[in-house]
């Protein structure tokens, strides 16, 4: 008996070991970035047992598909031509030709097409976006796609389920994708409930058993909306009660995106890619691509990313307009993790006299994140990058302006999961217009925000110190 017992504990001790070793193999053949790597290996030899099944779960990558996705893109941007050409016709300005690297560089690592002639309307409260997307909805006559990473069953979610339900029973064709683990707490009634009107839906790597390790990771960031595919909505709202009310603690500051004219095309491509990703459908009907009647030179690239691609799209374009900043630059995130890039672009940026600034939550939603978030605040402050503590709520905003003529809006925060790991979008807009509201924006929310100073700042207790390096040497793998 003994002798049996004996044998299956070295048996197990020897699998154990063996599914060690083949973890810290696959970690270092992943081709990670040096402390990502360093970051899972350390955890698995030193957090015994649970520290496989942390990498199990969180830390496993698939292949990129990026082979894949070319080929998708491929089945539908012939379609796309009409809105393309109606750019090409859109002499170039000045101010293109400023951010002409920029632009060329995100067309060669994402596919993303510049568009022009496109009308762009800014939202920063949930509520009355709310109501003019379902105003727009409304007028639908042809299709309306919908892509989310949070839609619940709750009172803003029920007047967007109603919409849905009363378009497609007009006629009108409507596709939904939500993700399966932010749409967590989506109930099976309203699923059946938009299914049974003729609403098509798509669920975005499902978690079930035994498929739920391979999936966890790799999550649809995505917020969009498409009607008739000539207006589309982008940012960082989702669809549930605390973007439109707010928390029980304060307000919900987010910033998302009105779009009208050639750039709607990129959202579709984007959405049906997805679709086509996820289901094996191809749609490559001329009538989701209309040709605009926007007259407007406002040029915005729609800049995907994701593990599906070979390049770090909305990292490197981030990385390249703070690069090339001259005056300033303002930055909204709600979870602060950079890499090592972004870090030294902003370090860099703020010591050569720009103005940096960056506005993150004094409250989150993940203590944990916030901590690891915080553990940045000294680097950034001691190379003169201006930092500020939202105070009014939780400011949810991914937002970057540069110099008053281009900026960017999306769901994509600054740190390693949007860069990596999820399927993210974001507007890089070309426009002093737009701009200009951004900067008042961020000026108007600097009011309702603390300023961190680096005196002051050293001087915090020991003890936070300690836990906010200690969630950040998480932060890699978060």
């Amino acid at each position: 008996m003994n002798l049996a017992f004996e044998i299956l504990k070295y048996a197990f001790y020897g699998l154990y070991w063996y599914a060690i070793l083949a973890s810290v193999a696959l970690v270092i053949f992943e081709n990670r970035r040096p402390v990502r790597a360093i970051a899972w290996i350390l955890v698995l030899i030193f957090i015994p047992y649970l520290g496989l099944l942390f990498y199990v779960v969180f830390g496993r990558s698939s292949l990129r598909q990026a082979r894949v996705a070319r080929k998708i893109r491929k089945a539908i941007s012939n379609a796309q031509s009409s809105a393309l050409a109606h750019t090409s016709e859109t002499d170039y300005s000045p101010l293109l030709l400023k951010y002409s690297r920029l632009s060329s560089m995100l067309k060669k690592n994402s596919e993303a097409e510049l568009y022009a002639n496109n009308r762009v309307e800014l939202f920063t409260e949930g509520k009355t976006l709310l109501d003019s997307m379902l105003s727009e909805m409304e007028k639908a006559e042809n299709h309306i796609h919908v892509e989310y990473f949070i839609v619940e069953s709750d009172e803003t979610g029920e007047r967007f389920k109603n919409m849905l339900i009363a378009k497609a029973k007009q006629g009108v064709e409507v596709r939904l994708i939500y993700d399966d683990l932010g749409s967590w707490h989506l109930k099976n009634k309203m699923l059946r409930e938009l299914r049974e009107a003729g609403v098509k839906l798509q669920s975005f790597f499902k978690l079930r058993f035994p498929y739920f390790t391979t999936k966890l990771n790799y999550r649809n960031h995505r917020k969009i909306l498409i009607i008739d595919g000539k207006v589309a909505y982008t940012g960082g709202f989702n669809i549930a009660d605390r973007y439109t009310h707010g928390l029980e603690w304060g307000v919900w500051r987010d910033t998302h995106l009105r779009l009208e004219g050639d750039a709607v095309a990129g959202l579709q491509t984007i959405f049906l890619h997805d679709w086509l990703y996820m289901t094996g459908k191809i749609h490559r009907s001329d009538r989701f691509f209309p040709i605009s009647s926007v007259q407007n030179a406002t040029y915005v690239q729609m800049v995907g990313s994701g593990p599906d691609l070979d390049w770090e799209s909305i990292m490197m374009g981030m990385c390249s307009a703070i690069h090339g900043a001259v005056s300033y630059v303002y930055i909204q995130s709600p979870y602060f993790l950079p890499n090592e890039s972004i870090l030294n672009a902003l370090q860099s940026a703020a010591m050569s006299g720009v103005d940096v600034r960056l506005m993150i939550p004094m409250r989150s939603d993940s203590h944990l994140s916030h901590a690891a978030s915080l553990s940045y605040m000294s680097e950034l402050l001691d190379a003169g990058v201006k930092v500020y503590q939202y105070k009014k709520g939780f400011i949810h905003a991914k937002t970057m302006v540069i110099d008053g003529d281009f900026s960017i809006v999306g769901s994509a925060n600054m740190d390693y999961r949007s860069f990596e790991q999820d399927f993210e979008v974001s507007a890089f807009l070309y426009d002093e217009g737009v701009a200009g509201e951004l900067t008042a924006i961020f000026r108007q929310d600097i009011k309702n925000s603390k300023r961190l100073h680096a005196a002051s700042w050293k001087k915090r207790p020991f003890i936070q110190r300690l836990l906010q390096r200690l969630a950040r040497l998480s932060s890699p793998v978060l």
